[in-house]
């Protein structure tokens, strides 16, 4: 499994692992193949938060991303 920070910033995050954007845009974060708001919106904002604005279940994008191999590794989400 891919460790990932749960208080990392998307954009950080799709920079390293791109994948995790047609998974993000699977489940529900469509916005983060527009033009620009990975570069903008992405350098702000983490899953978690996106999450909460998207209301989409966290548990469903724990399960996409272990399903994808992925993991969070700090469960502990900054405000």
């Amino acid at each position: 499994m891919i460790q990932l920070d749960i208080n990392a910033k998307l954009y950080d995050l799709a920079t390293e692992h791109p994948e995790i954007i047609d998974l993000m845009d699977d489940l529900g974060f469509h916005e983060i193949k527009m033009p620009g708001m990975l570069q903008t919106a992405g350098r702000m904002a983490t899953i978690p938060m996106g999450a909460k604005m998207k209301h989409i279940d966290w548990d469903k994008i724990v399960i996409a991303f272990a399903e994808a191999g992925f993991e969070f590794s700090n469960q502990k989400v900054e405000e």
